[in-house]
Order: C-alpha cells, then structure tokens, then sequence
C-alpha cells in the first residue's frame, strides 16, 4: 500500500519515522542504527583481543562508549515520541534497548561478568531491522525476508552465547580462551555439530551456557526453516500481477482485487 504521510503532530510524526521503514527518514534511521550496532559489536570483540596495541584498544573502549550514548539518546528519543508510555517500556524491543544502555550507568562494575553480558545483547538490536520488509533501501519478499531473520539470529546466538564462552572460561582456560575470537569459534563449532573438541568449557555455567545455546538451536532455527518452507509453498501459488493503485506485484491466481488495497485487478476463469 502506498505510504501516508506523517502525522501533524510532532511526536507522533517523530514515532511515525522511527517506525515507518518505507518512509526514507525512516530508512535512513535504519541504516545508521544497523551500521552502529554492527561497529559496536565489533569494537566490543576486538577490545578482548590481548595482543591488540593499547592505542587501538583504547579506540574500541571510546567507540563503544560513545555509540552506548547515542543508543541511550535513540532510547529516550522513542520514548518520548511514545509520549513517555509505562506499557512502552515493557515491549520486547524496549527492554532489548534498555539492555544495551545499561552498562552506561555502571562504569565501576565493567568488570563485571553480569555487566559484560549485558553489553553482549546489545547485538539483539538488530532483531528491530526485520521486523518489516521494507529492508534498509529496498523491499524485500517474505521469503527473503525470513532468510535474513534467519541468518540474523544465528548471528545474535553465536555472537551471545560464544561471548558468554569466553568471559566465564577465560580465567579457567587462559591459554585456549584468549579472545572473544576463541569463543565465537567454539560457538560456530558447536551449533555446527561438528564438534572438534579443541575447545571444551570447564566451569559450570560455561557448560551451562554450552546446553543453553544447543536447546536454542535445536528449537529457533528448525521453527524459522519451517515458516521459511511455508513461505516457499504459499510464494508457488502467486502470480507476477501488479496492482496499479497500490503497486503490489505478487497475488493469489484466482484474485479479482489487490488484498493489499482492495483495488481491482483481473479476474481468472477456468476454461
């Protein structure tokens, strides 16, 4: 359908762009978040690399602080274009990004091992970016869409689950878990199943997390194939026919009207 302008009111047209993906206020906001999360986690990862020059090591510390400021900007930005809603608060992706601002506000624990879990689900972030087709600059279809939440939450469980790895092993093993770099690997390793049994966790709530990790993979992923296989199927029984009023391109063989707008299309007879 055809995407309405914003509202008149400032906060809702504010809400209006931060949520509307086909409006290029919109896209844009996208880009730029998706391109700060990635940096983020990146920065996050290279800082436990020991062998990292201490000047370059200090850049990811300063990157990562700055880019949690302006996740904590971002965050009251949405809530006040929400007009400072409580039920706001307890969404789903509020809470996520509440979880990423909170190692802000506790600088002398950043040592801490609760505190860097946090700073870990910090990529779940990125979670928001699939929630519409209307994928960065383009449209996606649905099929394609689901590939990329797919692809996104392997990204999401490695990247947590091998950073959890590391951070409760690292002082057990301090020669096989060196970096996060080590962590990741064991995770890919292990989601994998090919298990090469370089890297095993040691301590309790590393096998913990270990168990954690294989149950999460053996219950999401299975189930977003599934919605992938379905979304296969129903793509087979559409047809390249564009509406004109709203531009919807793919419809069912036997519809007389767009079931996007309503508008009418063509109409198939047998025979």
């Amino acid at each position: 359908m055809p995407v309405e302008g914003p509202p008149e009111d400032l906060q809702a047209r504010v809400d209006w762009y931060l949520n509307e993906p086909a409006s290029i206020p919109g896209r844009i906001a996208e880009v730029v978040i998706g391109f700060l999360i990635l940096t983020v986690v990146a920065a996050y990862a290279l800082s436990t690399v020991e062998q990292m020059p201490r000047v370059i090591h200090d850049a990811c510390v300063t990157l990562e602080l700055v880019i949690t400021i302006v996740f904590l900007v971002e965050y009251l930005v949405r809530w006040w274009a929400k007009r400072f809603s409580i039920r706001y608060l307890f969404t789903p992706m509020a809470i996520i990004d509440f979880l990423a601002i909170v190692p802000l506000f506790l600088p002398n624990l950043a040592a801490a091992k609760a505190v860097k879990a946090l700073r870990l689900l910090r990529v779940l972030r990125l979670l928001r970016l699939t929630e519409s087709r209307h994928f960065f600059f383009g449209k996606v279809r649905k099929d394609h869409l689901i590939v990329l939440r797919i692809m996104t939450t392997v990204f999401c469980v490695v990247f947590i689950t091998g950073g959890l790895i590391f951070e409760l092993e690292r002082e057990a093993q301090p020669l096989k878990f060196k970096s996060m770099f080590d962590g990741l690997y064991f995770a890919v390793v292990t989601l994998t199943t090919v298990g090469y049994g370089d890297l095993t966790p040691k301590t309790s709530l590393g096998q913990l997390v270990t168990m954690i990790m294989i149950l999460t993979g053996v219950v999401i992923f299975p189930w977003q194939l599934t919605n992938l296989a379905r979304a296969l199927l129903e793509d087979r029984n559409l047809v390249e026919v564009t509406c004109t009023h709203c531009g919807l391109k793919r419809h069912d063989k036997d519809a007389s009207h767009c079931k996007a707008c309503g508008f009418l299309i063509y109409q198939e007879f047998e025979g």
